[in-house]
């Protein structure tokens, strides 16, 4: 990875600025609010390293995000439940099913809104990129390319 992928958080208003930025695009159904509210809080019980970034990721989420009744979100907006197919770097696809405790299928690749990757995903639309927090303080880049919400 060379540091024009990754960019440090630590006095990075690059990362810092794009993470608000994308959180105000964000779009969280009130079951996913939630859900974030007991995610922060395991977090900040832990309070070090990626758990501190990870609150600070969801946190921004709470504040910035419009939420809405479960049944009159986006279609196209990753809302837990949701099978989603996104690429880390542009690099090869991957497909996972979000969740915030343990109601996703067996036979799907979970993606816990708990974790950086999950918390980044959720409430993200369609076509959109925004920066993936690492657990060391660096960006990466995450586009989110498709949701299905039919399984949901």
């Amino acid at each position: 990875m060379t540091m024009t992928s990754e960019r440090r958080l630590t006095g990075d208003t690059f990362g810092y600025a794009n993470l608000c930025q994308h959180a105000a695009t964000c779009v969280l159904t009130k079951a996913d609010r939630r859900a974030l509210v007991d995610h922060i809080q395991r977090a900040d019980m832990i309070g070090t390293g990626a758990f501190e970034m990870l609150a600070r990721l969801l946190g921004m989420k709470l504040l910035y995000a419009t939420v809405l009744d479960d049944g009159k979100i986006d279609p196209k907006a990753a809302t837990g439940g949701s099978r989603v197919t996104y690429a880390i770097d542009d690099e090869e696809r991957q497909t996972g099913r979000l969740f915030h405790y343990d109601e996703f299928a067996e036979e799907d690749i979970g993606i816990h809104v708990g974790s950086l990757l999950g918390a980044t995903l959720i409430g993200m639309k369609v076509d959109t990129r925004v920066p993936f927090l690492q657990a060391d303080g660096t960006f990466r880049s995450v586009h989110l390319l498709t949701v299905d919400r039919n399984q949901a």
